[in-house]
């Protein structure tokens, strides 16, 4: 069944973070987008600050080299329209790994420091596998808030996947996280039937995500 899911993405590694550092008190809301290829895309945004941010903000893009062709289309006092185009220069570009997914962005909005973005995921295995992406490239997931398809709350949960909750609970039955150890790595990976390496990846992610999920 598919989900709705609220998260919540750091910006120094996606578009506009050149922008955004020049002026953090900026708020953004993607209003339209229009992919032109794998990595690129035209997109239609509102920016919203005092007349002075929002001048050092197009100052801020037209020196962002992950955007392109910045130009105001409408100004109505603490808010402005652009239309800009999206180069792929950024250090990650998220549009490709969530679309092959088949996964949909509903909404996109910068404020207090952090991205959020509203997306629909085909199921939850999709979700994991996006933000399993989004932690290789340190794009500092959290989820904020999970729906049914239906806009019924779901809790958001532990954030594990199966492999990782089972790979955790096994470490934990046997001791592993004991001083001394009373098993090892390898006997770990031996009762699952996976590589060492394996087992050491799930334990290191499904901790990391513990960790995220639980301390503030």
């Amino acid at each position: 069944m598919s989900v709705i899911a609220e998260i919540d993405l750091d910006t120094d590694r996606l578009a506009c973070a050149g922008a955004i550092e020049a002026v953090p008190e900026v708020e953004l809301d993607l209003e339209r987008e229009f992919t032109t290829g794998s990595e690129t895309a035209v997109v239609f945004m509102w920016a919203r600050a005092t007349a002075e941010e929002l001048d050092r903000f197009e100052d801020g893009l037209a020196a962002d080299g992950t955007v392109s062709d910045a130009k105001r289309l409408g100004d109505h006092g603490g808010e402005r329209l652009y239309r800009m185009t999206l180069t792929g220069a950024a250090p990650v570009v998220t549009a490709p790994v969530w679309v092959e997914l088949g996964a949909a962005r509903l909404a996109m909005r910068y404020f207090d420091g952090h991205w959020r973005a509203r997306m629909r995921f085909p199921d939850r295995e999709t979700l994991s596998a996006f933000r399993d992406f989004c932690e290789t490239e340190n794009l500092g997931f959290r989820l904020h808030r999970l729906c049914d398809a239906e806009g019924r709350e779901e809790a958001v949960g532990d954030g594990l996947t199966d492999c990782q909750r089972e790979a955790l609970r096994l470490a934990v039955d046997r001791g592993y996280f004991d001083l001394p150890r009373r098993t090892s790595l390898a006997d770990l990976a031996a009762d699952l039937e996976i590589s060492d390496q394996a087992v050491s990846e799930r334990l290191r992610r499904g901790c990391a995500r513990l960790i995220r999920q639980h301390v503030d």
